[in-house]
């Protein structure tokens, strides 16, 4: 009868346990009190029934010496439970993922998924060294041993040391585990049991009241579960550590010391998958993002509910383990290895452990090597001075981002050693892959303030024009470094031979890994479940800030995230029906504008002229050219005086030619999509056709006295259906090559020669994309004599490098300003209407680029004009147009359509109405995020200052343009919309 009684009692203890673990997640947080003294409460309630888990548990394992297996059979539950539970959380809030909590699932003391259940592994683990020294002590030595242990872990800082909080705060509660053993083997007399009840009913409430109601000091609300960052006052009473709160529960586990005693160690871990469920920070995200989300309001009868289901989710969880996991032969094979409980025997699993690292030493120095080459990609963008700075950002907030770089590295050695059965052979591929990329970073970011992007790896057939940009003292250097890389290799292959013999794994291996190296295709798709795997390892690449990405991710993983990069944000309301109804708006549009015209497009010439790096020398922040020299832009400043001219708004620095090409070419603009990405190799080769402005003329054709496959700009012409594309090497000729001193580039003089010859050869009108070489970066001492090298000066030219860069630069300029003059001069004297679109496409990178965060809008604006020629204006072309201080690159086509006085189709109103009424478009130069406009005084405009009209017109926008670059291309089969 009295077994009866005491197992129904130690039943409803065990009930009462668990549902106070479970109700820790979901009561508590859907009830948030305000005031100190009911939160204080609260952590009592939280304290003591993690201290009652503990004494118990330390109660049922204080009659002899365990082995190391009860700890071991400990975390195999736990860890089985948070298998399911985190897959379960993961499944529902795909978003919470993190490589760390996967981590935790596996070594959850290490990483204190949860302190309470680290605590119970942890004292499992002592309990036979526990057991010893409290058998050699008697009763009150081990009794004043403990209270002096517990008063002293206390009183070093509240129970909150970083001895006793993070990942190692379960090692402190060995101590009221202890003391469960302790009680387990004393029989106390009745007077100390009856002593010690009054004490703690006489002391609980005395404590309370004097540092709640009379010495009151607020808790912060955000780490009242936390158990840190308390004050003394509320940790008395609320911190397992606190002496008070022990001796609360040693009290009433000495008054119930016989009902509580004799409970099964399989009955016992019930509370292990309850512990998981209520305690761990799955549980309380899960509750708080998913369930208040999803049930909110929750009323009591859901609560209740949810811990009933989580209580039977336990028993459940915990019946399968001990019936059937625990049975298993493997299992028991496992857990036999540590039926040790002494210090030979741990030593004995340390050296099976050794022994362990030394089988797979080599693939373990092998992955911390590309742990070492993926550190070294996150300096292709932080400075030397902040090297010990960067490293420990790189392994305190990036450290997953690492770990991820280093996966991929080490899955392409796995792939080539199962391939080749060599593994340094295998070895040397991601070695190279990380300094080659890591390498083209650096050079890459001193020229154009960008990573390389895995599009552009098709331009390694223009070695022998990427050499002048790379160097040559750097490309020595690099093929140095590859033939001792050769060499090494070899003689290891030759003396050191390593083979890790698995042919029987080395299918899966090789399938796995294949596997894992295709997943960066889903990297920044949000309805796959890669893009949260990676998210969980801190990948956050910065689509519209390249260099911080790269700061952020590494050399390696921002390469990867690039592989497949989000074009556009899907615009709200978009379908063929929606893109249908504004192609009839502006449709209505063009009729209206058209009446005010007089002439066809098709009968005009039109030249868009990219000036490669034109910007007005002047305008450099921090420079001073002297008025001893003549004004390097003379002429073009005194004909922009008298035409269409102003400021373009690039959307690159250094770089990006192909990109502002497309803004000109298209009408759509950089700003509207959602990373830096390149429209010539991720948007038109979507699409068979792409519509251009050359589309309106009988005849189009492109002139580049360059290599012509940058950019893909073969195929892409051919895509936008141009009749013919001039380059070097093509089955079109460059005519009157020629260099200026020693620059390694065609003059822009060869470059009008070569328009003028195509204007010329056709008598109707043509559209004709001119792309100029000249000023190109780099920017050697090419031209002598070169009067400008003594004749600027200014604080960014304070290196003499730079100043001979900025010199040389400006020479060139002057000289582009010279074949200007020329080319104009040329095409006044043809009795056709000839219109010229001349811009700048960047900057060049010449001075500090820091200056790019204080300057942004200077620093992105180019020189631009628009001239149309005698007879063009004698035949109703205008001289002038306004807008055109700021303009957008993209704003070219309905400014040279204006200029020319020129019909319009339904597309190119559109574009008119963005032009004429909203502020110039362009990237966001201050932030990742979105577009920027900016007004003819070159101020910022936000965007919540337009007008009704304006947003509407903006949005017409973004639809057209996110048919044209993410979706499905419904204008292409409406009739007259492009053409």
């Amino acid at each position: 009868m009295k077994s009866a009684l005491r197992k129904t009692i130690q039943w409803i203890l065990l009930l009462c346990l668990l549902l106070g673990i479970l109700i820790q997640t979901l009561g508590f947080w859907n009830y948030n009190p305000t005031s100190v003294s009911t939160k204080t409460r609260i952590g009592m309630v939280i304290s003591l029934i993690q201290l009652i888990v503990v004494v118990w548990y330390g109660m049922s394992y204080g009659n002899k010496e365990y082995s190391f297996k009860e700890a071991v059979k400990n975390w195999l539950e736990g860890v089985v439970t948070l298998i399911i539970f985190y897959l379960v959380f993961v499944i529902s809030l795909p978003q919470f993922f993190s490589a760390w909590n996967l981590w935790g699932i596996f070594f959850p003391v290490l990483t204190s998924t949860s302190a309470l259940f680290s605590g119970i592994i942890i004292s499992l683990f002592f309990q036979p060294f526990i057991f010893r020294l409290q058998e050699k002590l008697n009763t009150k030595q081990n009794v004043l041993l403990l209270t002096a242990i517990t008063v002293l872990i206390f009183a070093l800082s509240a129970g909150n040391s970083l001895l006793t909080s993070y990942s190692i705060f379960g090692l402190y509660l060995a101590v009221p585990f202890a003391w469960g053993m302790l009680i387990s083997k004393i029989k106390a007399s009745k007077k100390v049991v009856l002593g010690l009840v009054v004490a703690t009913i006489i002391l609980l409430p005395a404590v309370y009241y004097l540092t709640i109601k009379l010495m009151p000091i607020q808790t912060p609300q955000g780490f009242i579960f936390s158990q840190m960052n308390m004050s003394w006052n509320t940790s008395l009473l609320m911190a397992p550590s606190s002496p008070l709160m022990i001796l609360f529960v040693v009290a009433g586990a000495l008054l119930f010391r016989s009902s509580m005693l004799g409970v099964s160690h399989s009955l016992f871990s019930i509370l292990i998958p309850a512990i998981i469920f209520g305690t761990t920070s799955y549980g309380m995200s899960l509750w708080k993002e998913k369930l208040q989300l999803l049930l909110a309001p929750v009323s009591k009868k859901v609560t209740v509910l949810l811990i009933l289901s989580l209580l039977v989710a336990s028993f459940i969880i915990n019946f399968v383990f001990v019936k059937f996991f625990l049975s298993n032969k493997r299992v028991q094979k496992f857990l036999n290895k540590f039926d040790e409980n002494n210090l030979d025997g741990l030593i004995k699993l340390l050296e099976a452990g050794v022994d362990f690292l030394k089988r797979h030493s080599k693939s373990i120095i092998l992955f911390a090597f590309l742990m070492f080459l993926s550190v070294i990609g996150f300096y292709t963008v932080q400075s030397a001075s902040d090297f010990w700075a960067a490293l420990v950002f790189i392994f305190t907030s990036k450290f997953g981002t690492l770990v991820l770089s280093s996966i991929f590295l080490f899955t392409i050695y796995e792939i080539f050693y199962v391939i080749t059965t060599r593994f340094w052979v295998s070895a040397s591929i991601p070695t190279v892959l990380a300094l080659g990329i890591a390498i083209a970073d650096g050079i890459k970011m001193d020229l154009r303030e960008e990573p390389v992007y895995p599009n552009e790896i098709s331009e390694i057939v223009n070695w022998k024009t990427l050499i002048p940009m790379i160097g040559v003292q750097t490309l020595i250097y690099i093929l140095v470094g590859i033939a001792l890389l050769i060499a090494i290799i070899v003689y290891l292959e030759l003396k050191h031979p390593h083979n890790l013999r698995r042919k029987k794994k080395s299918c899966l291996v090789l399938i796995g890994s294949l596997l894992i190296l295709i997943t960066p295709v889903w990297f920044n798709d949000e309805n796959s479940a890669i893009y949260y795997i990676s998210k969980g390892f801190d990948n956050n690449p910065d689509f519209r800030n390249p260099p911080d990405s790269t700061a952020n991710n590494g050399a390696v993983l921002t390469f990867l995230d690039f592989i497949k990069v989000p074009i556009m944000e899907k615009v709200d309301g978009y379908s063929e029906h929606a893109i249908k109804q504004i192609t009839k708006k502006y449709e209505k549009e063009a009729i209206a504008i058209n009446k005010t015209r007089k002439n066809k497009l098709s009968d005009q010439t039109i030249v868009f002229n990219l000036s490669e790096s034109f910007v007005d020398p002047k305008e450099f922040p921090g420079v001073k050219i002297s008025d001893n020299v003549r004004d390097p832009m003379k002429y073009i400043r005194s004909l922009m005086s008298q035409t269409t001219s102003g400021k373009m708004l690039s959307a690159g620095y250094g770089g990006g030619t192909g990109n502002m090409e497309y803004e000109s070419l298209t009408g759509f603009n950089m700003g509207n999509f959602s990373s830096a990405l390149t429209p010539y190799t991720q948007v038109t080769s979507r699409y068979n056709f792409y519509p251009t402005i050359g589309m309106n003329f009988p005849y189009s054709s492109a002139i580049h006295p360059f290599n012509g496959t940058y950019y893909g700009r073969i195929d892409n012409y051919r895509r936008f259906k141009f009749n013919k594309f001039a380059y070097l090497g093509s089955k079109y000729k460059i005519y009157d090559k020629k260099s200026l001193g020693t620059s390694p580039y065609l003059s822009d003089e060869t470059a009008y020669q070569n328009g003028l010859r195509q204007i010329k050869s056709r008598k109707n009108g043509q559209f004709i994309n001119l792309i100029s070489m000249q000023n190109h970066m780099p920017y050697g001492d090419y031209y002598s004599p070169n009067e400008y090298k003594d004749n600027v000066s200014g604080s960014s030219l304070a290196d003499d490098n730079v100043k001979t860069s900025f010199a040389a630069y400006t020479k060139g300029v002057e000289y582009t300003d010279k074949a200007v003059k020329k080319f104009i001069k040329e095409i006044d004297e043809i009795n056709k209407p000839i219109t010229l679109v001349f811009y700048g496409d960047h900057y060049p990178s010449i001075i500090d680029q820091s200056l790019l965060s204080k300057y942004p809008i200077k620093m992105h604006s180019t020189t631009y004009f628009i001239y149309s020629n005698k007879y063009a204006r004698e035949h109703g072309a205008k001289n002038k147009i306004v807008p055109d201080k700021y303009v957008a690159t993209s704003s070219f086509i309905p400014m040279a359509l204006e200029q020319t006085n020129s019909k319009v189709t339904a597309y190119q109103a559109l574009l008119t109405r963005i032009y004429k009424d909203l502020p110039a478009m362009t990237i966001n130069y201050s932030s990742s995020d979105g577009f920027e406009l900016v007004d003819q005084n070159g101020k910022k405009v936000s965007e919540k200052k337009l007008t009704k009209k304006q947003k509407e017109l903006l949005k017409d926008y973004q639809l057209i343009q996110y048919d044209m670059s993410a979706g499905k291309g419904y204008t292409l089969d409406v009739k007259g919309f492009y053409k």
